[in-house]
């Protein structure tokens, strides 16, 4: 490991400010079983993106594809809330909003595909801003040169590493660790349908724990590039990826953000000439 791969909040605000939390709260049966008799709290990681006029929260598809599955064995879904608690020290609580898994979601989870989007509405696009949440603009989503940007960061919040509360606050410590593209499939990784970015986590480059630690949690965080390792307050970045599966060990599969929020631009841009 060398000294820069070791950076602090200060060398990556302007990454962490993009960086969100969706998180709700389970009272079904099942989950209750699960947790002492008490309701579950479920955490996933998030981002924020800015498309044709509109706040997106951006995660990976499979984590609303296995929310809707559990409501169908008696889950009970509410509170949902954002929380950038991790990345911000304003000392508000997490911002209530309302989430409906059938109306409020699009997601794509199939063979490859793992991408979910949650519209933000301006009330809650409003109390981010305050916050001191940014979205990631389309100078950073849409750009042709990703490949001059090939020092790779993921952010995200492993489940080893938060403490989750059905009711109260809970206590959270988001990562930011360096991933090296891999030019091909790890064997551990499934071969899916569509085709799916592939890296090494380095994980001593989390100066705070320098071994292996368990990334589930970190599925639907953003992998930013940079053309070199993100130091000081100002640098150029773009988003590339969205974290969606890996092998227990240290190689991470991610979907390509491009594609999927251009998409999202046309459906809105069309959207928005019909009305």
């Amino acid at each position: 490991m060398t000294d820069e791969l070791i950076l602090n909040h200060d060398d990556l605000r302007r990454l962490h400010r993009h960086y969100i939390n969706l998180t709700c709260v389970d009272s079904g049966e099942p989950a209750k079983a699960s947790n002492g008799g008490n309701p579950k709290r479920y955490n996933f990681s998030a981002f924020v993106v800015g498309v044709e006029g509109v706040l997106l929260a951006i995660t990976a598809g499979h984590v609303f594809a296995e929310l809707r599955q559990a409501v169908t064995h008696g889950s009970i879904l509410s509170d949902w809330a954002i929380d950038d608690s991790m990345v911000t020290d304003h000392g508000f609580p997490a911002y209530p909003v309302d989430v409906n898994l059938e109306r409020d979601i699009l997601f794509f989870h199939e063979d490859g595909l793992d991408y979910g989007a949650y519209l933000l509405d301006p009330m809650a696009s409003r109390a981010l801003e305050k916050s001191g949440i940014v979205p990631v603009r389309k100078e950073q989503w849409d750009a042709e040169d990703l490949e001059e940007f090939s020092f790779w960061t993921l952010v995200g919040l492993p489940t080893q590493f938060a403490t989750l509360n059905h009711e109260g606050p809970s206590l959270k410590g988001h990562v930011t660790v360096r991933v090296m593209h891999l030019p091909e499939r790890p064997a551990g990784l499934l071969l899916t349908k569509h085709p799916r970015l592939f890296a090494k986590v380095d994980f001593a480059s989390v100066a705070e724990w320098e071994r292996q630690f368990d990334i589930g949690g970190m599925s639907g965080g953003p992998i930013f590039g940079t053309r070199q390792p993100p130091q000081g307050s100002v640098y150029d970045y773009r988003l590339i990826g969205i974290q969606s599966a890996w092998d227990k060990r240290e190689s991470v599969a991610m979907c390509a953000a491009q594609p999927f929020i251009r998409a999202l631009a046309r459906m809105i841009k069309e959207r928005k000439g019909m009305q």
